[in-house]
């Protein structure tokens, strides 16, 4: 490395402490009411300068305090597109610098959105690179990479208007090639952001452009372009001094020629100082140049505490982008101080954080600090190997012991599931058996309610009074609505539940051949959401649709013409079944004989569904009775 003259590193040390002052020295926090009218008079300037307006006011407070809680205050105080995007692009990250990735992340996307609705490609292209920051931040190159094409995009259909621009899109693919660990291009890249910016001496990002190749090249050992970056960089400082822009960050580790004491303590007090301020840029630069400073004054193990407090701190913010090299400075300090298996352990940290994004470099150095950490444990091992041969031994006793207690429980284990699959085999005969049974038991009780339905057909044929006649005929559909359930049980490979859509439309049609009350027939039409009820539920819902069907051919129509129609509709709604029936005849009277045994009936099965059955004129005509059933078991 080139060695600095006395006044340059005095320079240097000076811009340093103004650096730090500058960047410790907090706006003072906006008052609401002040802010509101600094927002009011931006929104009311002519539509072509309010969103540059809008940025310089939302910059001039990044210095506050708490830069998050202005960031709120704009927010609370308007939701005007200009400020929301220029608020957004310059705090998004102080949310990355607290470890909120999430909320900088939101911010910038919502930038994103708010830019393109405006239809502003300045905007558009820094909201894309500010996306492109926070990924190569979090080392997710891949979604870097998406951003910083989009970006370059914006620049090519604008052709030459901010050819400028350019040094930011190599500048972020130098880092995405830097995540990728392919630094021949990262040189390459960093290069072609000077060649945009070198004829440009006042150009905003010049110096930061200068820092971050001279220590590129600085870390490549690349002597001669280091020394031509490093003599620009020079030039830059010795011309800016405190001009220099405020978001530049510290460079003592490119600069720093001697190691005293004072130069030492600076450092140590910049790091405290950037560590407590969650400057992580900083945080980073310096404590690698502090460990620097201990490794060449030969205390290398002065250096570790930083390091591993850099890592967590930046790890804990996810800012794996500038986490690498603190980790390349601890293995350094660990080689030093012949600590193989800590440079070891570090190495595979560092291999997993970068998601086998460098396996070619690291594996090759894993292989040699291996080599070396086992070289070192050897004569360890060798110590151990007789106690590991006794260790063995036992092992191996215990090892059989267990062995022999498997193989025995997977004998006894073998003989439960023969005994398991007997069991199994048997109970598989006795349901057969037992299916058998209850067949044949609802196939007698079908016979049974068939026998009561005939004798009840008979005992009809042999009465004149019409009335009884016809109190038998709907006695005989009573039963008949219970003997369709058993023959349907009889029938079926279920046993114990009922479809209700079968069931209904059979018992509908048998109803309406077998107890028409006129030569020309009525319509009927169902609606039944086929569900399966057990016996308890199915038996009472069919002995109160035979009533209400019945009911429907007997009054609802004195006369049947070709608009005579009855409707059927059965579904489940929340937690009730609901069985509707829908007639277009001449309607309910206005008091109904509760005292008729159908009434009654109907009742008492109602309460043992627990269900409300009601009447109510139809939307049109007629009546609709409408079953409302709370207590069911429904089985599929």
């Amino acid at each position: 490395m080139m060695k600095l003259t006395p006044n340059l590193r005095i320079l240097l040390f000076g811009f340093t402490s103004f650096l730090l002052t500058v960047s410790t020295a907090d706006a003072q926090a906006p008052d609401p009411s002040d802010l509101a009218q600094e927002i009011d008079s931006v929104l009311a300037l002519d539509e072509e300068l309010v969103l540059q307006a809008a940025y310089d006011l939302t910059r001039s407070y990044i210095r506050a305090e708490d830069p998050l809680a202005v960031h709120r205050m704009f927010d609370s105080i308007t939701d005007a597109p200009a400020i929301e995007l220029s608020s957004n692009l310059n705090f998004a990250p102080f949310y990355l610098r607290k470890g909120d990735t999430k909320n900088s992340l939101a911010l910038r996307k919502r930038s994103l959105e708010l830019a393109e609705m405006v239809e502003n490609d300045p905007k558009i292209f820094d909201a894309l690179m500010s996306l492109s920051s926070h990924y190569i931040n979090v080392a997710k190159a891949d979604s870097a990479a998406l951003y910083t094409n989009r970006a370059e995009a914006v620049l090519v259909r604008n052709k030459d208007r901010f050819y400028d621009s350019y040094e930011m899109v190599y500048r972020m693919r130098a880092d995405i090639a830097h995540i990728l660990g392919n630094y021949k291009q990262q040189g390459e890249y960093l290069e072609k952001a000077w060649e945009v910016i070198a004829d440009n001496p006042n150009h905003p990002r010049r110096g930061f452009l200068l820092f971050l190749i001279t220590d590129f090249f600085r870390q490549t050992d690349d002597l001669d372009k280091l020394a031509y970056f490093t003599e620009e960089l020079s030039a830059y400082y010795k011309e800016k001094t405190i001009n220099t822009p405020d978001f530049h960050l510290p460079i003592d580790q490119i600069f720093l020629g001697d190691y005293s004491d004072k130069a030492v303590a600076n450092l140590e007090r910049i790091v405290r100082k950037s560590d407590s301020l969650n400057n992580f840029n900083a945080l980073s630069v310096c404590t690698i140049a502090l460990s620097r400073a201990y490794l060449k004054n030969g205390e290398p193990e002065k250096a570790i505490p930083y390091l591993k407090n850099a890592i967590k701190r930046l790890k804990d913010a996810n800012y794996l982008y500038s986490n690498t090299g603190e980790r390349q400075m601890l293995r350094e300090i660990y080689l030093a101080t012949d600590n193989y298996k800590g440079a070891y352990a570090i190495l595979m940290d560092q291999k997993i954080m970068e998601d086998s994004l460098r396996n070619s470099e690291i594996l090759s150095k894993i292989a040699d600090y291996e080599v070396k950490y086992q070289t070192q444990q050897k004569e360890l091992e060798l110590q151990q190997t007789a106690a590991n041969k006794k260790i063995l031994t036992s092992l191996l006793w215990a090892g059989g012991i267990v062995l022999l207690l498997v193989l025995y429980f997977l004998y006894k284990n073998r003989q439960k599931n023969k005994k398991l699959a007997k069991q199994k085999q048997l109970l598989e005969t006795t349901l057969d058996e037992k299916n058998v049974l209850l067949k044949e038991i609802h196939h007698r009780v079908k016979n049974s309610f068939q026998i009561v339905s005939s004798l009840l057909y008979l005992q009809s044929e042999s009465i004149d009074d019409k009335e009884a006649q016809l109190a038998i005929k709907e006695a005989q559909n009573r039963v008949r609505s219970m003997v369709l359930i058993h023959q349907k049980l009889y029938n079926k490979d279920q046993l114990v539940g009922i479809n209700t859509k079968e069931y209904f439309e059979d018992l509908t049609r048998d109803i309406f051949e077998s107890h028409q009350f006129s030569n020309k027939p009525i319509r009927y039409a169902t609606d039944i959401k086929p569900m399966v009820l057990d016996i308890e539920t199915i038996t009472p819902i069919g002995l109160i649709l035979n009533e209400l069907i019945t009911n429907v051919l007997k009054h609802a129509f004195p006369e049947v013409d070709d608009q005579s129609e009855m409707q059927l509709r059965f579904d489940k709604k929340g937690d009730a079944l609901v069985l509707e029936l829908q007639d277009n005849g001449q309607g309910m009277p206005e008091e109904v004989a509760e005292s008729s045994f159908g009434i009654k009936l109907m009742k008492a099965l109602s309460k043992k569904l627990k269900a409300d059955l009601t009447f109510k004129p139809g939307p049109k005509q007629g009546t609709l009775a409408s079953l409302e059933i709370t207590k069911f078991n429904l089985l599929g």
